[in-house]
């Protein structure tokens, strides 16, 4: 028999934290505009069990996936290759990781127990209550939602939606997970309230549309040069462009929910659900980064260039290219010190696999860039949905054409060009590995 549980715990910080996601982001939260949440689905046909958990903040380290892998184990018997953990990436949450973007921010260590167990606690309440159901995988499809940020026409993009709905056996639809690729950042840095961003809203529309008692989760895709509609230059540099408003949030949310939901009575569900999971290492190349101390002369140079031209009042556009380098020296330096502790020049990643029925589920911890995702589905030989920022962080990971053009994607990725072919094959290869083994 099938069956299916879900639980949602919330995790907002206290008033007063700082929030992650901008490094040009001045001052700490002054209260909370919506709640942030762990939701977590667990599936179970009897000889393999998932569970999927969403984490709405901005990114989560490898280490404490791991940690909280296995005291979910503990608590459920649920294997840690059978557990995702994905983060939403809200730009408006608590600092969870400490990475290129907020090299000088510490990690408040209590808010990250209280968080660990936040999670395994959804995990286990959504194994307790599990009920008997029904389940199937679909998609729709959004436009307007999502931009290539990079590109000056805005494209390529992925419009499609990942669905996966759970029915009771009544036949009504109880839970309903979604996937879809882009940057949670309509708020930008000049927010200083919590919230899940645009994903939030959509949320809250679908549950209201499944009640009573309906459940939904969202889970990032391709967003790594997507996002809706500004400027990942300007954003970092702290310049805040028209339309940054939890009203444009709430109208993407919407727009986001309302094509969800338009997408679900096509969506067959049976109580036949074939389960598996596959988790490999494998090795991306790293960029080459110079020593130590030759980036650190090269960041004291910025800062003495920016902290001349401010003196000087020196035009706005002078101003803003010597930010951009500021940062820029930022991120070389604390990659090159980063760097050091892989003497191999490999950078050893997670890529995880999940099976539901005969769709494939690639988790990634990672920012992939759309161009990379696009290209796995196209070869991919089952259905296939990416999911983005899951089981730890290692920041940006663009196709190997972008690098020539440089910009703020690039200098933050520390993987080198040749990184989206491995990834590739690697990808098609777990999918292969999926399906090899006899359906449950």
């Amino acid at each position: 028999m099938f069956a299916a549980g879900f639980g949602k715990v919330c995790i907002s910080p206290p008033v007063g934290s700082p929030l992650a996601g901008y490094a040009a982001r001045k001052g700490v939260s002054i209260g909370i505009h919506d709640d942030l949440f762990v939701r977590a689905l667990v599936l179970d046909n009897e000889s393999t069990a998932l569970a999927v958990v969403s984490v709405e903040v901005l990114a989560l380290p490898s280490q404490f996936v791991a940690r909280v892998r296995t005291a979910i184990q503990e608590r459920t018997g649920i294997p840690p290759e059978c557990v995702v953990i994905a983060a939403t990436h809200t730009h408006a949450g608590p600092v969870t990781i400490r990475t290129f973007f907020n090299p000088e921010e510490n990690v408040d260590a209590a808010y990250m127990n209280f968080l660990a167990e936040a999670i395994v606690e959804c995990v286990a309440a959504a194994w307790r209550e599990r009920w008997p159901a029904r389940i199937g995988v679909g998609a729709g499809r959004v436009e307007g939602i999502g931009v290539n940020r990079r590109s000056p026409d805005r494209g390529p993009v992925d419009e499609e939606i990942g669905i996966l709905k759970v029915e009771g056996l009544e036949g009504h639809t109880r839970v309903v997970l979604i996937i879809y690729g882009c940057h949670p950042t309509v708020l930008g840095p000049n927010n200083l309230l919590v919230t899940g961003d645009f994903p939030a809203f959509a949320l809250q529309r679908i549950e209201e549309a499944l009640s009573p008692g309906g459940f939904a989760l969202f889970l990032n895709g391709m967003q790594g040069n997507i996002s809706t509609g500004h400027s990942s230059e300007l954003s970092a540099i702290g310049v805040i462009t028209p339309g940054r408003t939890f009203e444009r949030a709430a109208e993407l949310g919407r727009m986001l929910a309302d094509a969800t939901l338009e997408a679900l009575p096509a969506i067959e569900t049976s109580e036949a659900a074939s389960l598996g999971a596959v988790s490999v290492r494998l090795d991306l190349p790293l960029k080459e980064y110079p020593p130590v101390d030759q980036a650190a002369q090269a960041l004291r140079q910025a800062e003495d260039r920016l902290a001349r031209l401010t003196r000087e009042k020196a035009p706005i556009e002078e101003l803003r290219d010597a930010m951009s380098k500021h940062l820029y020296a930022s991120i070389t330096h604390f990659y090159a010190r980063e760097v050091r502790e892989f003497t191999d020049g490999r950078l050893p990643i997670e890529l995880q696999g999940l099976r539901i029925n005969d769709a494939a589920f690639i988790a990634v911890p990672a920012e992939v860039f759309v161009e990379i995702g696009l290209r796995i589905k196209q070869r991919a030989p089952f259905r296939t949905f990416i999911i983005g920022l899951a089981n730890g962080y290692i920041g940006y990971l663009p196709n190997r054409e972008t690098y020539a053009a440089g910009g703020y994607e690039v200098v933050s990725a520390k993987v080198a060009p040749e990184s989206e072919d491995v990834l590739i094959e690697a990808a098609i290869e777990v999918e292969k590995k999926l399906f090899v083994t006899a359906p449950d």
